[in-house]
């Protein structure tokens, strides 16, 4: 066969066994090589193209997951800078919190204190004046218990 003999495919699928790729395979080296995808039409040498990528297409796509990985990690760093933060403004608020909470008890505790205090004030009252009603009781109704 001659370089210039052109073998011919009836169907994207013949040409995908012929060459043992898959269908997107084809279509990026068919775009790499300037090869119309539609065709069915190859010479040897754009089978043989098609057998494998362009050295410099390959280069310049790891150059280009290159850069992406080190733009990625210079992001996840970032990211994880600023989480380290959260948690650090978040325990900050927690400690905060609980302090504040502390003092609220303490209050509470003062109030509730206080608030006895003027029921005993009040129940001592209630007590002296129940005295006094007793005092000014005849003698014989403290008897009759009237």
């Amino acid at each position: 066969m001659a370089e210039s003999e052109k073998v011919e495919f009836k169907t994207l699928t013949s040409i995908l066994k012929k060459l043992d790729i898959s269908k997107a395979t084809y279509y990026r080296r068919a775009k790499a090589w300037n090869i119309n995808p539609s065709q069915r039409e190859f010479t040897q040498e754009e089978l043989k193209n098609l057998e494998s990528m362009p050295e410099n297409i390959d280069n310049n796509h790891s150059d280009a997951v290159s850069e992406s990985v080190k733009t990625l990690s210079e992001q996840l760093k970032t990211k994880d800078e600023q989480i380290k933060q959260l948690h650090k403004l978040l325990d900050q608020q927690q400690t905060l919190s609980l302090d504040l909470q502390h003092k609220i008890d303490v209050k509470e505790q003062q109030y509730l204190e206080v608030s006895d205090t003027s029921e005993f004030v009040s129940e001592i009252d209630n007590l002296k004046n129940e005295l006094q009603k007793e005092k000014s009781k005849g003698f014989w109704a403290k008897i009759l218990k009237k």
